[in-house]
């Protein structure tokens, strides 16, 4: 189902949603110079800096696979009801995106060049420009993402003196600490310069130790706040899940923010339900920091790239 049609007036979680403006005034309203959220961003986050979705990439391989095991083209849909019919073995409808990707590429090294061939030369949309601003300015100071892309990293380096801490490996997470006042990123995923991304089934199904243990510790002292995040990770979701029922985490809550057109699967309207969490209807990844921005630091955005090299031009 649509987010639109689950948000608007009468809508099942229409009782639920809180608008833009909502959550801006609750970024902006602080304990002295600490932020009071963490940031959860996925796929969305990255569509304006030229990434495909995954939704597009799902379309694709939905279609491919069809005629690799048919050996004649289909439309979209033709092509998802025979991998759901006669492929149930290894085709997931729950998690597309994964069962498709496994098979797709049969080996890690695979998987990893075709990410990076994704992701090569893109470059920080204007979002990621806002959004660093805003982590000058303490608004923001924990990152975690799904995504494999550096544009996150990038922007750091592009447009901020500021070097963030960098976490894509389980082993390296535990060192983190969550009084440091340097800004960090932590991979949830991994990262895509290394073979141990995480993008089957059974990889994302489960989230390392250390990196869930690293996430359950910062969302006792901070709220989430997500965007571009489909929910489709059922590692993270279960997390949350359990996170949103106990009293001394998430205290400043979960805001799931959503574009009109956005589907909303049912583990993440199940999310929604629960007490603490909060959609909240935004135009889009761009868009939303640049609200803030413009509401909460306010003056014109500082475009010039830092005098020192980014890291793609160190490549």
């Amino acid at each position: 189902m649509k987010a639109i049609d689950l948000l608007k007036v009468n809508g099942e979680l229409f009782h639920k949603s809180r608008t833009e403006t909502d959550l801006i005034r609750h970024i902006e309203t602080r304990e002295g110079e600490m932020s009071s959220y963490n940031l959860l961003l996925g796929a969305g986050c990255s569509v304006t800096s030229g990434i495909r979705t995954a939704q597009k990439l799902i379309n694709e391989w939905t279609v491919e696979l069809y005629e690799r095991y048919k050996n004649e083209r289909a439309d979209i849909d033709t092509a998802r009801i025979y991998l759901e019919k006669e492929q149930a073995s290894w085709y997931s409808p729950s998690s597309p995106y994964s069962s498709l990707f496994e098979k797709k590429f049969d080996l890690p090294s695979q998987r990893r060049r075709f990410v990076e061939q994704e992701v090569d030369k893109k470059l920080p949309s204007i979002g990621y420009s806002y959004l660093i601003s805003m982590v000058k300015y303490n608004y923001f100071s924990n990152i975690f993402t799904t995504n494999f892309d550096d544009l996150i990293n990038e922007a750091f380096y592009q447009f901020s003196s500021v070097r963030p801490i960098h976490c894509a490996h389980d082993s390296s997470i535990h060192s983190i600490s969550i009084t440091s006042k340097r800004p960090k990123i932590v991979k949830l995923h991994g990262d895509y310069l290394f073979d141990d991304i995480k993008s089957t089934l059974k990889e994302t199904e489960s989230l390392e130790q250390n990196t869930k243990e690293k996430l359950v510790e910062f969302c006792k002292e901070y709220g989430l706040i997500v965007v571009g995040y489909s929910g489709s990770d059922r590692s993270i979701m279960d997390t949350l899940e359990f996170l949103v029922k106990q009293d001394n985490y998430l205290k400043n809550g979960i805001y799931w923010c959503l574009r009109k057109d956005d589907d909303v699967s049912h583990t993440l309207r199940n999310l929604l339900w629960k007490d603490k969490v909060y959609p909240v209807l935004i135009d889009g990844f761009d868009e939303f920091f640049a609200n803030c921005h413009r509401s909460i630091v306010g003056g014109s955005l500082d475009l010039r790239p830092n005098s020192k090299e980014s890291k793609l031009q160190k490549l």
